[in-house]
């Protein structure tokens, strides 16, 4: 009787125990990134779509707002390594290294952190990328256009006195990397 018991157990553990929260192929709910910021709790584990700037580099890898939020958290990225099709098209068109790309990404997202580094509540998975608006290189002098200015975040670092964040980070890498290139490049069409 033994072995029947092991079967049984096995046989009712195995679907909780390898099932995934969420499936790639599952429809994605819309949400836009200030409603993502201000519910977290409502969209946790769930797949949603949202339009956001993904700014990366030397230790960072997170969503922004797209427009102005009160109180806009900071999500922590991680975009899959088996992007494929026209998402690892898009994902091949954003800056090396280092950059800014607004674009509308697909994934599930998850809450109660910490994340990343550790300074993240937030967290995005992106399977998908369906639409690249807008691409730029850091530059300590000015930011695109497109990057909203004198947002108040509730998590935000204090940026130095007339500095916007993507100055100040950009600025962090030229002084740990001498060969970075300052000069701003801006292509609005992906």
């Amino acid at each position: 009787m033994k072995p029947y018991t092991t079967v049984l157990l096995l046989g009712l553990l195995a679907p909780c125990c390898f099932a995934k929260p969420q499936r790639l192929n599952a429809p994605a709910q819309e949400v836009s990134y200030c409603e993502l910021v201000k519910t977290p709790m409502s969209f946790s584990g769930k797949r949603i779509r949202v339009r956001a700037i993904y700014k990366y580099g030397f230790e960072i890898q997170r969503l922004e707002q797209p427009t102005c939020c009160p109180n806009a958290a900071k999500i922590w990225v991680e975009i899959h390594s088996g992007l494929e099709g026209n998402s690892l098209k898009l994902f091949r068109k954003f800056p090396k290294g280092m950059g800014l790309a607004l674009a509308t990404f697909v994934g599930t997202f998850e809450s109660g952190g910490p994340y990343g580094d550790g300074g993240y509540r937030l967290k995005f998975s992106v399977d998908q990328i369906e639409k690249l608006e807008a691409t730029a290189k850091p530059s300590p002098s000015r930011e695109p256009a497109w990057v909203p200015k004198n947002c108040e975040a509730s998590n935000a670092a204090p940026s130095k006195s007339g500095a916007s964040a993507v100055s100040h980070e950009a600025q962090h890498a030229n002084q740990s990397d001498q060969s970075f290139n300052p000069g701003y490049t801006y292509d609005a069409s992906p």
